[in-house]
Formats: C-alpha cells, structure tokens, sequence
C-alpha cells in the first residue's frame, strides 16, 4: 500500500505534535510540586537527615489530609544522598557493642538512627521507583499501597528523630560514629522487581528489626536505660505494621497475578537474598504482622537449631 507525500507529511506532523504534547506531560508530571512522587524524589535527595526527616512528616501530612492528592511519576536517584561528613564503612567493620557501656549503648542507637535513616529512604524509594507499576491484568497500584508506605516513611521519620534526640540526651549526636550503606545493597538488588523489593526489603529486613528487638532491649535494660527501653518499645511496635504493611502488598500482587503467595516469597528470598534467613525468631511479633513459620522456617540453613 502507497502513501502519497502530503498524507505522509501530514501523519509525521501529527505524531510529532502528539509527541510533543505527550513530552509535555511527562515534564510535567516530574517537576509538578503537587505530586506525590515529586516529593518523594526531593526527600531522597535531600542529604541532611533532620531536614529528610522534616519534610517526610510535612509530606506526609499533606497527602494524608489530601493536599497532596496526585501520585505523578519522577524517576528517583540510583543512591539517596548523604552528608558529605558522613563516614561510610563496611557493614562487617561496624562495631555496635553489646550495651554494657554508656559508649557501647551510643553505639547501638547510632546504628539503629542510622538504619531509621536508610528505612525512610526506602520507603520513598519504593514509591516513587514503582508508581507506574502494573499488575499482569493491566491495572496499576491502588492509592491505598501509596498511603501505607507513606505511612511508613512517617514512622521511620519520627524513630529517627527520637533515636538523635536520646543520642543528644547521653552526649553524642547522629554522624558522631561511623554509618554503613547495607540496606541499600538490597534496595540495588531489588531496583527492577517489585515483589523482590517488598520481600526483601519490607519483609525479610523489617522482620529481621523484630527478631533482635528482644536481646536489644534487654541489654539497655540491663543498664537501668528506662528512656531508651521505652523509644525501643515504640519502635518495635510500628516496626510490627510495617512488616504487615509489606505482606499486605505481596499478598495483593501475587492474588493480581496468580502467583501462589508463600512459594513466591521464598522464591524471591533464595534469589534476591545472600544465604539464609538466621535465627532466632521474634514468632510472636512476626505472627502479629503476618508472618507465620510457614513462611521463613524452609529459608534457615538446613539442619540449623532454632
């Protein structure tokens, strides 16, 4: 079949037109300030941690009271940003203590604001990463997904800030020790598969935050710490809702896309994980969440004591 030369002018005319238009809407749906994902991106680039964690409870307010009402699309960064005086180490370098110390307590608060640091991050991440996600029918994600996990970032927000304020009450400050970057090794692994990231990340690592809860907290008990027992206590309970916030939405996708739920989990846990889930478990919290054996006993290391 033959075009004649004006027809086909006019064809090129008009897609470049719709490209044009289509160009448009993309610049603006990154750069509009009305948009969830906007936000969500300026947060992760965003470098100082008290002013990440300021503008995640302010955006988190906004989109909860609907001022703050469109989802939109904006391509996040590879790495959030981080202080430049900020000194990043190995995790196996890390030293955390065992408590039995003013020094060694300062030391398992500043590695756990600094994992608050990273969970806020992750949590935009995940928003902003897969906001144009579509399940196999098509569909998109539901505007609840999006309200969880601003829900979540919320919380990581204010367990940062409450960790830095008891680092100030016993003499140090967030930055004050040395930080690493292992629970973006995962976000990286995860970056292009969608049920990998909520297994890995909002599964596997945030239950992971309930099985050392209960050693955690004793050692500061152990030191008469009463006020960093109860910022403990708090953490661990919303630490709770962000594991069932995860399974939540891996339910939903997998029931989206036939999948069957437990056997893609463990899947996604043997490809996206390094070796095995380690003992012991928090069964209680993680039943709370969601979670019962039958999802992580199979994934420890055969012949493994519990």
């Amino acid at each position: 079949m033959s075009i004649s030369l004006n027809k086909q002018s006019n064809i090129d005319e008009k897609t470049e037109e719709l490209s044009e238009k289509l160009d448009k809407c993309l610049v603006l749906n990154e750069s509009g300030e009305d948009s969830l994902c906007f936000w969500a991106v300026r947060i992760l680039q965003t470098c100082d941690p008290h002013e990440k964690a300021r503008l995640t409870n302010e955006v988190a307010e906004k989109w909860m009271s609907g001022e703050i009402c469109q989802i939109g699309f904006k391509n996040p960064p590879d790495q959030p940003k981080r202080p430049e005086h900020l000194t990043v180490i190995d995790p196996a370098k890390i030293r955390r203590g065992k408590g039995g110390t003013l020094a060694s307590r300062v030391a398992l608060l500043h590695s756990l604001a600094n994992i608050e640091q990273w969970a806020m991050d992750l949590s935009w991440d995940i928003i902003a990463r897969f906001s144009d996600f579509r399940f196999s029918n098509g569909s998109s994600l539901p505007k609840d997904f999006f309200s969880d996990f601003v829900k979540v970032a919320q919380d990581e927000s204010k367990h940062f800030v409450l960790l830095d304020k008891r680092l100030n009450e016993l003499g140090s400050h967030f930055g004050a020790l040395a930080v690493h970057n292992g629970l973006w090794e995962s976000a990286t692994t995860t970056k292009f598969n969608f049920l990998s990231r909520l297994a890995i990340v909002h599964m596997v690592h945030e239950a992971r935050g309930l099985d050392v809860h209960p050693q955690t907290r004793l050692r500061f008990a152990n030191q008469n710490d009463s006020e960093s027992v109860k910022l403990l206590d708090i953490l661990y309970e919303d630490e709770i809702t962000h594991v069932a916030a995860g399974i939540k939405w891996f339910q939903y996708t997998c029931q989206q896309n036939n999948l069957g739920i437990i056997e893609t989990f463990q899947e996604m846990v043997k490809k996206y994980f390094k070796g095995y889930l380690k003992p012991p478990f928090d069964t209680k919290g993680r039943s709370i969440a969601g979670m019962t054996e039958e999802w992580y006993m199979p994934l420890i290391k055969p012949g493994q004591c519990v």
